[in-house]
This record gives C-alpha cells, sequence and structure tokens, in this order.
C-alpha cells in the first residue's frame, strides 16, 4: 500500500533498519513482484493468506537470521551508508563528518582515488564517486576535521601536481542528502576563488541574481572599444566586471550567461572584419567551450582577453597585407598601362578601389615616391630598354613608352639618367 512516490524512501529504512524481509500485497501483479524482488524479500504474500505459507515463510527468514554471522562494525557501517542516500532525502540525521574532494581536471579523480586509499585517515572512510568528484563518508566523530583536511591536501601537494578542493561538513542534524547539497552548494564557489584549499560547507551562502545580458549602452561601448582596437580598455572593463568578487557571489551560470553575451558581440566584431580563417574558427570554439564548462572564473576571463588579442592581431595583419596587395596590384597595372599617355593616378586608384588620394598615401608611405614619379620611372625603365636593344627612332620609343611630346621625353630622361636618350644608346 505504499505509494509509489514513497517507494524510494521506505527502500532506504527498510536497508537500514531490516535484517530480513517478508512482503505482503493484495495485489498479483508484477510491478509488486519487483518491489518485493529489489527488497530481496523473503516471500511475497498475495492476501488472501495462506497460514502453511505464512509459517513456512517465518521460518526461513528466522533461520536465514540465525544463519549470518555477527558483522564487525565496519560492515554494519557499510550496510547504513548507502550511495543511494546522497540522492534520496531519507530524513535521518547524519551527525558525523563528510569531505568532498573535487579535482580541477577530471583527469586526476583517478589518480586522487588511489591517494586516498593509501592516505592514513584518523578513521577510515566510506569512499563514493560521481563523474567528477569524491565524497568521503566517516562513521566516527573525530576531533578537528578541518585539520585532517589540511594535512591530506599538504600531502597531496607533495606527491602530485593536480590541482584540488575539499569542502569540509563537520557534522549536523542534517540526513546524507542534505548534506551533501551543501557540500556541492559550498564547492561551486571555487568557481571564484580557485582550487588548492580547504572549505566549510557552513560558510556557503545564497547567490545574488543579476541580469546576465548586457544593457544597449554596454553593447555600445563594447562594440566602439573592438572596432577600435582599444585592447586596454577592453582588458580593464572585463577586470572591473568579473574579478575581485566579494561574498555572497553573483551566481555562476548567469555570470557563464553575460560571458556568451560578451563573446556574441564578439563574434559580430569577428564578422565584420572578415575573420573568418580555420584557426579562427577553432579558436572561437574552444572560447565558447571554456566560458561554458571552464571551472575557474578568472581564468576564462583570461582566455577571453587573450582570444580578443588574437583577433586585434589578426586585424592589423589583414590591414598589412590588404594595403600590400593594393600597392602590387596599382604597380602591376601602371607596368601594364604605362604605354598609355593619358594613364592617371584616378583610373589607377579606381582599378584597386581606393580613392587617389589614399592610393597616393600608401604608395609615397611604401616606396617614398609619388605616383608620377613611379610612373616616369617604369616609362623610362622601358625606354632604357628598347634604346638598347632596338634602333627604333628615339621620337617612337618616346610615344611607345606613353610620352606624347618627344622633347618632353628627352628633358626628363636626362634629367634622371645625366644623359639624353641618344647618348644613352651611343655610351
Amino acid at each position: 500500500m505504499i505509494p509509489e512516490n514513497k517507494w524510494e524512501v521506505v527502500k532506504t529504512f527498510i536497508y537500514r533498519y531490516s535484517g530480513q524481509v517478508i512482503a505482503i500485497t493484495a495485489e498479483a501483479t508484477f510491478e509488486r513482484a519487483m518491489q518485493a524482488m529489489s527488497i530481496k524479500a523473503v516471500d511475497l504474500w498475495v492476501k488472501p493468506l495462506s497460514p502453511s505459507r505464512m509459517k513456512s515463510a517465518i521460518q526461513q527468514a528466522v533461520g536465514n537470521l540465525t544463519a549470518i554471522r555477527k558483522k564487525n562494525t565496519e560492515i554494519e557501517f557499510e550496510q547504513v551508508i548507502r550511495y543511494e542516500s546522497l540522492f534520496i532525502d531519507d530524513y535521518v540525521p547524519f551527525h558525523y563528518p563528510v569531505y568532498l574532494l573535487e579535482a580541477e581536471h577530471r583527469e586526476t579523480l583517478n589518480d586522487l582515488r588511489a591517494f586516498i586509499n593509501q592516505f592514513d585517515f584518523d578513521y577510515k572512510p566510506s569512499v563514493f564517486s560521481t563523474h567528477n568528484c569524491i565524497i568521503l563518508v566517516f562513521r566516527h566523530d573525530f576531533p578537528e576535521p578541518l585539520k585532517q583536511a589540511q594535512r591530506f591536501l599538504r600531502e597531496w601537494k607533495h606527491v602530485e601536481a593536480g590541482s584540488i578542493v575539499i569542502v569540509v561538513h563537520t557534522g549536523s542534524e542534517d540526513s546524507l542528502f542534505q548534506i551533501y547539497m551543501k557540500l556541492i552548494r559550498m564547492m561551486e564557489t571555487t568557481f571564484f576563488i580557485g582550487y588548492e584549499q580547504v572549505l566549510l560547507a557552513e560558510d556557503a551562502q545564497d547567490w545574488v541574481e543579476i541580469d546576465p545580458f548586457l544593457t544597449m549602452e554596454e553593447q555600445r561601448n563594447l562594440i566602439f572599444m573592438l572596432d577600435e582596437g582599444q585592447g586596454d580598455k577592453l582588458k580593464t572593463w572585463l577586470y572591473e566586471e568579473f574579478f575581485d568578487m566579494q561574498s555572497p557571489y553573483l551566481e555562476p551560470g548567469l555570470l557563464r550567461t553575460r560571458l556568451t553575451s560578451i563573446l556574441a558581440q564578439v563574434r559580430r566584431f569577428m564578422f565584420r572584419k572578415g575573420i573568418t580563417n580555420q584557426d579562427s574558427e577553432v579558436y572561437y570554439k574552444k572560447v565558447f567551450e571554456i566560458i561554458l564548462y571552464g571551472p575557474v572564473l578568472y581564468r576564462i576571463v583570461q582566455e577571453l582577453i587573450l582570444f580578443i588579442h588574437y583577433l586585434f592581431q589578426t586585424v592589423k595583419e589583414q590591414q598589412m597585407y590588404a594595403k600590400a596587395d593594393v600597392v602590387e596590384s596599382a604597380i602591376s597595372y601602371m607596368e601594364n598601362h604605362y604605354n598609355y599617355a593619358t594613364l592617371s593616378l584616378t583610373e589607377v586608384a579606381e582599378h584597386v578601389g581606393r580613392s587617389p588620394s589614399h592610393l597616393s598615401h600608401i604608395l609615397t608611405k611604401k616606396y617614398h615616391q609619388s605616383f608620377r614619379e613611379m610612373l616616369i620611372y617604369i616609362r623610362l625603365q622601358k625606354a632604357k630598354e628598347l634604346l638598347g636593344s632596338t634602333d627604333e627612332s628615339i621620337q617612337n620609343i618616346a610615344v611607345s613608352v606613353g610620352f606624347r611630346n618627344p622633347n618632353y621625353f628627352s628633358r626628363v630622361f636626362k634629367s634622371y639618367t645625366g644623359l639624353t636618350p641618344r647618348e644613352w644608346r651611343l655610351r
């Protein structure tokens, strides 16, 4: 007659206090049979009851109890402290210390379990493991459980390299489930304070709720700092937002959401600047996963700062390459069209997609020559080749390299080389 939602709690009490179990029900169903099997019942009686069967089952149960030898204290304790007690509240007070140990990196857990097995505890605990932590449940009350945890941490640091944290519950009227919840709650503060320390579960405080999303003003400021490449200001802002927090702390999940909101603006910056290469994409996904799953806040923020710095460097390199490409494209166009007397800065600038003033600026900055000086240089180099390798008249050569007036060509040629075209050919 036990309600379905109370069955697990009743099972806990059966495990804790019963020696042998006989189940009775008015429902001859498969579900009732499975429940009887789950508690290892000697027999399942189905109403109406048979006196002979009742007698037989009771005799078997008494015989089983007689046959079981007295168990030592440690084994009896193992019967009482069950793994399920951590996750299902049986409302039974537990008065002894409990430790929760967590490693910063999960691959450290195997070494941590081995270290626990050889550590000289005042009293040997029961050891329970989850996917990311280890619970030590003691069955004795002993003096200064906090100091024993500190000694454990010191000895661990001497022999191992992985970072761990220990949360200690010293004892109360709470059930094991309630104790475990407090330990987990205190363990979450490592998100702010890091590892390599011993904490008290009793020091846990409620989280402070915040709106995790950026305001419109914060978005505008962030976009401006990104577009202007203000790395130092961005770094200062992120430090002010996420470092030097004091208890009571902000809710970690909301902080992760805020960081993803910042990363979303960084992502838009990548699209605006055309940063879509494979390395950048891999780096972005790595930072996104660190924000979601990174165990310590300050390391997450450091990774975000490094990523933004990487993007700023990428933008600078792209700008340098873009300028170099524009210059080389402009010179290539001049070399292919130098023979046109009408070739102008405006025409070349239009070809490379820049304004005439911008093209003139980057040409002068890279080669220390104006557009006109570079065009004359290209034309005179071609004229020298023709003067030395052909018998063409100087007039025809002048026209073929883009000079309309042969006399002007001769004056320019001499001003640059110190010789007239004829003297150059005859030298």
